[in-house]
């Protein structure tokens, strides 16, 4: 069967990219947003809009015909800073009061879990493969595709940030990514379970 990776459609069905994220890390999720639902709510309003962290404008898809099979969703250094103040002031409307002030809650911490992309970074938010598509290249594609993108937006390197106990780890020090920081923030692994993650980085150079 053949799978496209290229830039995503708005037209993609969001329910599709919520649950497949969801699975990349259910308990930091879970702690994020409580409860998939708002996940859904998230992603439904943010992916057809022109601008936000989950906005298609910024992502990419491997899709085979009407099912996505990967996602990748990543933004310049200057790209996240407007994208993350737009989807605060969005998720607050979409979602009920107290969703919403959980959620304030959660980020509050996760700025503490996750480092700040250095300048001249493509940060990559989100990353997934369907559990049936693994070992296929899909994951390398999608890198591939992304790497064109951070280089075209004068990016020299890239980051993301990943659970140390992630089976992805072993796929990002394969394609060339190193530890940089590792974090640990004990109020999220006490009584979260939300332990170590680390922030890997890739080095591009303009000729590639």
């Amino acid at each position: 069967m053949t799978t496209i990776v290229q830039p995503a459609s708005k037209s993609v069905p969001p329910e599709q990219l919520a649950d497949l994220l969801w699975s990349t890390d259910p308990k930091l999720n879970g702690y994020m947003f409580g409860k998939m639902d708002v996940l859904h709510k998230i992603i439904g309003t943010e992916w057809p809009a022109q601008q936000g962290l989950y906005s298609y404008k910024q992502a990419f898809t491997a899709m085979q015909h009407d099912k996505v099979a990967g996602l990748l969703i990543g933004h310049t250094d200057e790209e996240y800073s407007a994208n993350f103040d737009f989807s605060v002031d969005h998720q607050a409307n979409a979602l009920g009061e107290d969703e919403a002030l959980h959620l304030k809650s959660a980020l509050h911490w996760m700025d503490r879990l996750f480092p700040a992309p250095r300048q001249n970074s493509y940060y990559i938010l989100e990353f997934a493969v369907s559990p049936d598509m693994q070992g296929t290249g899909i994951a390398s594609q999608l890198f591939e595709v992304a790497t064109k993108r951070a280089l075209a937006g004068g990016c020299n390197q890239i980051c993301l940030d990943v659970a140390v106990n992630n089976e992805a780890v072993s796929f990002y020090e394969h394609i060339g990514f190193n530890v940089e920081i590792e974090t640990r923030v004990p109020i999220l692994d006490d009584e979260h379970g939300i332990g170590v993650h680390l922030h890997m980085v890739q080095e591009i150079g303009q000729n590639l």
